[in-house]
């Protein structure tokens, strides 16, 4: 057990410590859940979308090789939020380089100048990179702007630390790719509207083979720690492409990739093929609504057997606070205890 919460405290304190040996490689923090028991990995594939509207007939995107799927970009911003422009044209310079699929997340909860926000984005962006933006911001689950790259790894605020632009730093998270191999896959996704009237409908998807049969490449070099499995639970995101607001204070008027929806499609048995029911929100303008699939996949490393954790104490505090503080010598001195342990990211 003691292994176990050493390795967790590494992973956290790599997420904390930005000079350290992490961050050389990508100055992104690694995106990681607190789970009882072991340590997740989590990450998105995919980002395969269509267009859907009003009128629109039954769309398909046909079977799309992984080598095509596009990186995606999950943003968190606001309409106030002048330093997050910075943010979302760094990104916009790497599209002309690289197929990206952006997603927005804007402000809901205490939001009183930000009319595109959604209590389905705040909670999801809480759930899945709260913990890790309370890292990089000293204490704040969500603060714009903020930047995820495939679901891995994430930038808060619009200042390099490591490239000399920000769109440099970026691409190292971007040229990082997939910790979850994905090689060889193809995937679709469909849209059914009721009738050619309604923004109603069935999406539906398959992917070429079961991403749960693929494991996660084994970054912890150690006898006791083993990945447990992958899960994946294919999410759909309604976004509006464009949506005009005259009164946003940051000058933009015109916004972009705006998340109107999140679908989770939890009890999908077999997420390598689906469908599920929509009732699309209403647009803010226009009729320019686009469905996004995105494959989110985790994986929880435990310990391999109880010989593992034989002799020693069990802690009863299941939680570990962020430690943003600590220095490399404190990893180094954690390190030292378990001699046979070796992160590679």
């Amino acid at each position: 057990m003691r292994r176990c919460i050493a390795l967790l405290l590494i992973l956290l304190i790599t997420g904390s410590v930005q000079a350290e040996s992490d961050s050389i490689s990508n100055p992104g923090l690694r995106v990681y859940v607190e789970e009882t028991g072991g340590m997740e990995m989590s990450g998105l594939l995919g980002g395969i979308a269509i267009d859907v509207g009003t009128g629109n007939l039954s769309n398909s995107t046909g079977d799309v090789p992984s080598s095509s799927w596009p990186a995606i970009a999950e943003v968190y911003t606001a309409t106030w939020c002048g330093n997050c422009l910075d943010s979302e044209h760094a990104i916009k310079e790497l599209i002309g380089e690289r197929p990206i699929e952006t997603l927005h997340y804007h402000r809901e909860y205490s939001e009183i100048s930000d009319p595109f926000g959604t209590e389905v984005g705040d909670d999801r962006w809480i759930a899945r990179y709260g913990v890790t933006n309370k890292i990089a911001t000293d204490g704040l689950e969500r603060l714009p702007p903020s930047a995820v790259f495939n679901g891995e790894w994430l930038h808060s605020g619009s200042v390099p630390k490591v490239a000399e632009s920000l769109s440099g730093d970026y691409a190292m998270s971007l040229d990082t790719g997939s910790s979850l191999p994905n090689e060889g896959l193809n995937a679709s996704l469909s849209w059914t509207p009721d009738d050619a009237n309604s923004t109603n409908g069935i999406a539906s998807w398959s992917i070429s083979e079961n991403l749960q049969d693929r494991i996660v490449e084994d970054i912890w070099l150690d006898d006791c720690i083993v990945p447990a499995g992958t899960s994946v639970t294919p999410v759909l995101f309604i976004v509006e492409n464009i949506a005009r607001y005259e009164d946003g204070s940051n000058g933009l008027e015109y916004y972009p990739h705006v998340i109107r929806d999140i679908v989770r499609v939890e009890n999908a048995v077999d997420a390598s093929s689906g469908s599920t029911t929509i009732q699309m929100p209403d647009v803010w303008d226009g009729e320019d609504l686009r469905l996004v699939l995105a494959l989110e996949w985790s994986t929880i490393f435990v310990s391999q057997d109880e010989d593992c954790s034989s002799g020693l104490v069990e802690s009863t505090d299941r939680s570990i606070p962020a430690i943003g503080a600590l220095s490399s010598a404190a990893i180094i001195g954690i390190a030292a205890l378990f001699p046979r342990f070796r992160k590679d990211v």
